[in-house]
This record gives structure tokens, sequence and C-alpha cells, in this order.
């Protein structure tokens, strides 16, 4: 048995940013949220990501490993989240219908964590078949022959559940250390319903004709299988080839056996008709070898990598850690730098922009001097009134007495039968005006208006002989103050 040496932790991931942060930190020191999934595990570095899920290698307190694996939850639609979530649970339970099965990883449990679903499953040390073929190319018959008797196997075990597959490819099978297989990723397994259509899915390349019209049965599972060994012993990726074009083996690698190539043309038939009724009897056809002739694995098979950091930044100034459960969380150090292990965006956002916007000062009290203006006008407006008051009770006579003396004498017609202000013929006066004062005696209840106006009248008559044609005359009288002769 291979020696397992469990990489250093140099590094935890944050579930939510992806930023790195220190082996037993609690907070992430980017966005401040608890960097721990569920209160136990701790994300060391991300295996891998497709399109429904990514696979994180995680610790616990105890140093044990698992494998995380998160759902996407990047959909638009209600409805397809809905199902998305479904599918996600349901994989959860069929593990756990299956375990047992050497061939198959063992799930722990399922939790959800920040609103985001997770399967806490084993880890398997090794790789999966897709990484070694970009390294290796194809490999040797008798190696993928066994690799096929223990994918059989599997497959007969889901069979015999009532469960197909209908995911089998290279990337969904992991070779160990010690050189056995582990299928992964149950997302689209489905319950065996003959005669029933479904969703279209799969991986186009190894999925047969029937599986796009939505219809998937125990053939579908071995077309898959077929291709995917296809795969293994030519090198030969389908995906990049013409749907459903598998030529024989024997023409690309002359060296494999016809029993190898019989069976694998009879799996790969466009008809389900003439495939194998089942993977017990596609086992029986392929010349596995036993015993003494069965090989040890002779491929090398690596370690899990440490995950390598992709971009170096320091932490942005409007970045405040949550409020933490137990304690603060630590705040970085100035200049300190921070790596980030996985450049891919994170599935929710960051913190909102109202969360980032630092809260507005609080407005200063106004002044307001409201009581203080308002005494002041109405102050200015009694002593404005009382002023008006006083001055009209000892000039008011005065003042009437000059209005109503001035204005008769504006209209005050001529003798020549003109207008004040123009000649008779109606002509705008040009000349000079005339001003003719008359003293009248005083009386002592004071002004006599009838008196003022027979001594207006009499210094008009007067002067009316003096005055040339077009001149105005204007009378002021005033009186003579007691005690002063007339």
């Amino acid at each position: 048995m291979a020696v397992i040496q469990q990489p250093e932790i140099q590094a935890i991931l944050c579930p939510l940013c992806r930023a790195a942060n220190r082996p037993y930190a609690r907070f992430c020191q980017q966005c401040g949220k608890d960097v721990l999934l569920d209160d136990t595990y701790r994300i060391t570095q991300v295996i891998k990501e497709g399109g429904m899920g990514i696979v994180y290698q995680a610790v616990d307190a105890d140093g044990a490993f698992y494998a995380i694996k998160e759902m996407h939850d990047r959909f638009t639609d209600a409805r397809e989240r809905e199902e998305g979530i479904q599918r996600f649970l349901e994989e959860a339970q069929l593990l756990r219908q299956l375990r047992g099965h050497p061939g198959i990883p063992q799930i722990y449990r399922s939790f959800i964590d920040e609103g985001r679903y997770y399967l806490a499953m084993e880890f398997v040390w090794g790789e999966d078949l897709e990484e070694l073929l970009k390294r290796h190319g194809a490999f040797p018959e008798a190696q993928v022959l066994i690799w096929a008797d223990e994918l059989c196997d599997v497959l007969e075990h889901l069979h015999a559940n009532g469960l197909i597959y209908r995911d089998m490819k290279p990337s969904n099978v992991m070779i160990t250390h010690e050189g056995h297989v582990k299928v992964v990723d149950f997302g689209i397994a489905k319950l065996l319903q003959p005669g029933q259509r479904g969703t279209m899915i799969g991986t186009p390349g190894y999925s047969p004709p029937e599986q796009y019209q939505g219809i998937t049965t125990v053939q579908s599972d071995i077309y898959a299988l077929a291709a995917t060994l296809h795969h293994l012993l030519t090198g030969r990726d389908p995906r990049n080839e013409p749907p459903f074009s598998f030529p024989p083996v024997r023409m690309l690698r002359p060296a494999i056996s016809p029993q190898t190539e019989a069976a694998l043309q009879r799996a790969l038939a466009l008809e389900v008709e003439k495939r194998f009724g089942s993977v017990a009897e596609f086992r029986r056809a392929l010349p596995i070898p036993s015993g003494e002739q069965r090989p040890m694995p002779p491929v090398d098979v690596r370690p899990p990598a440490q995950p390598v950091p992709t971009q170096t930044f320091d932490p942005p100034p409007n970045a405040r850690p949550a409020a933490p459960r137990a304690k603060a969380a630590p705040k970085p150090r100035a200049g300190r730098q921070y790596r980030q292990a996985w450049p891919v965006p994170p599935p929710q956002p960051l913190p909102t922009r109202a969360q980032q916007r630092r809260p507005a000062p609080a407005p200063r009290p106004r002044r307001t001097h409201r009581p203080a203006r308002a005494l002041r006008r109405i102050v200015a407006v009694v002593l404005l009134a009382l002023g008006l008051y006083y001055g009209f009770q000892i000039y008011g006579t005065q003042i009437v007495s000059l209005i109503e003396q001035y204005l008769p004498a504006l209209n005050q017609p001529l003798p020549d039968g003109g207008q004040p202000g123009g000649d008779a013929d109606g002509a705008p006066a040009t000349a000079q005006t005339r001003i003719i004062t008359v003293v009248a005696p005083h009386r002592a209840a004071g002004p006599d208006r009838t008196n003022g106006a027979r001594c207006h009248q009499e210094a008009v008559h007067a002067s009316a002989g003096s005055l040339a044609p077009g001149v105005r005359c204007i009378v002021v009288l005033t009186h003579q103050p007691p005690g002063n002769g007339a």
C-alpha cells in the first residue's frame, strides 16, 4: 500500500471571497467573514470546479482531510434554482444509500452555511483520469482493462439499487495512490424509470444518442463506459470529434486485442437494442486479466498540489470585518500583502455599496433665532407705528392744510379762461411760476379755513392783473402768530 504524505497546511481560503488567510484564522482578513464551514471545516485549496459545483480540500480540527462539494448558485430563474437544489440534495441521498462500496466515496454529512449548500465527503488521494490522460496519453490495454473491471463493478452496484449514473467520463473517475478507481460526482444520477423521458443532461461526446432525447437506460451507462475506455486506449478525445464517431481501436492502435475491439464496437452501437443487455454481460466480453496476469498499476499518481498564489493585493481600506461570534476579527497590518489563492470570482457578491459606504456625519444643529428675530421685528413695527402716530398728531393739521391749499391753487382757472399749467388754447405752460405769500390773521381756535380761502381768493385776483399770460401762480398762506401785528 502506498504511503500518503499529507500536505502541510500553509493557508486556508475564505469560502466567500477565496482570499488566503493564516492557517488558524477564524475570520477572513479580506472580507471579514467566518472562514469555518459549519464551524468545523477549513478550506485549504480548490480541487476542481465544474458547471454544477466546486470541490474543495478541507481539514477539520483533528487534521483529517475531507472533500467539500459546494453547489453553484448562479441561477437566474427561481424554477431552475429549485431544480438545482433538488438535484444536489438527491445526490446526498444517493450517496447515503450507496454507502459501503469501495469504488464510491463515502459521504459524511450535508449542511447549509451562509445560504450555500455543501456536502462533506471522503477525500480521495489521487488524480482523475482526465488529468492522467493529459500527462501520459493513451494507456496500456492491460491497465485500462483493470480499471474497466472496477468501473463495471460500480455500475452494477448502481443498477442493482435502481440507479443510472448518466455521466461516465474520465474526469469523473479518480485513481487512488493504490491504483484503484473511485467514481465521483453523482449530481445527475437518477432512478431507473424505463420508458419515461426526462431532462437532456450529460456530457457531449460520451453520452449516447437516446440521452439527448431525455431517455436513459442501463445501456446508456454501457455506451458512456465504452466511450471512456475508447478514449483511454487511443487517446482520442470524443469531444473534439464528430458526434457518435468511434473508429475501431485497432485502426488507431493495432496492438489492441480483437476481443477488446469487438466488445467496444458492440457497446458503442447507436441502436440501444444492439448493445449489451447488462453491465455484467459487457464485463464478460472484455479480456480482463486475472491472477498473475493482472499487473500492478504502473501509473504515477501525483499528490494534490499545494495552492499556488495567483494574485497579491492589499486589503481595500473600506473592508471592515463583520461582527465576530467569539472575538473581534484581526485587523490587517499596514503594508502587509495578502494573497488570493483562486482567481475565480465569488458566486455571491461582496458587501454592497450601501454596506461599504461610510456613514454620513451627523448634521450639525442649526442655530435658529426665530423667537428673537420675531421679537425684534415686532418692536420695530411698534416703534414705527408710534412715530407715525405722534408725528401726525403734532404736524398732521399743518400737512393737511398745505395739501388742501396747494391743490385748489393748481386747479384755479386763469382770468383769460385758460387752465393752470397751460394757455387759453390748452397749450402746455412754458413760462415761469410765481409764488404769492398771503399772511392770514391767527385765531385762538386755530387757523380759520374759511378766512384762509377768502384771503387766497383775494390774493389771486389782486395779482391776476400783474401776471403775464401763461404764468402759474402759487399762493402760500401763512398765519400770524398771536401777539404780532396784522
